[in-house]
C-alpha cells in the first residue's frame, strides 16, 4: 500500500490545527455521514471525507486516489463509523 502522502500521526507536541476541528466535525456529522457513508472507516482532512472503505487501509487508499496531485502530505484523522444499537436492560426473576 502507496501511502506516502497520508499521515496518520505526527510528531511528539506537534499536533496539527485540523485534528481537532476534524474529529469535532466528525463527531457533529455523525448521523449524516453514517447516511451518506453507513458503516464503513472515514479518512478526513480539513472537515471534508476523503477517503472511504471497509477497512482502515481501504479508505487510506481510497484517500491516496482522491488527493489532488499537487498535494505532497496532509495529516487526516480516521474514524470508524458504526450504527449505535440500543441495549435493552434484561431483569431476570429468580424463580423460588
Amino acid at each position: 500500500m502507496n501511502t506516502q502522502r497520508i499521515r496518520m500521526s505526527h510528531p511528539k507536541g506537534q499536533t496539527p490545527q485540523n485534528i481537532y476541528s476534524d474529529f469535532e466535525w466528525v463527531r457533529q456529522n455523525e448521523k449524516m455521514l453514517l447516511e451518506q457513508y453507513g458503516e464503513c472507516s472515514l479518512i478526513v482532512y480539513q472537515e471534508k471525507v476523503i477517503g472511504v472503505g471497509q477497512t482502515y487501509d481501504e479508505a487510506v487508499c481510497d484517500a491516496e486516489r482522491n488527493l489532488a496531485p499537487e498535494i505532497t502530505q496532509v495529516t487526516s484523522v480516521h474514524q470508524r463509523l458504526r450504527q449505535q444499537n440500543p441495549f435493552f436492560r434484561i431483569k431476570l426473576h429468580s424463580q423460588k
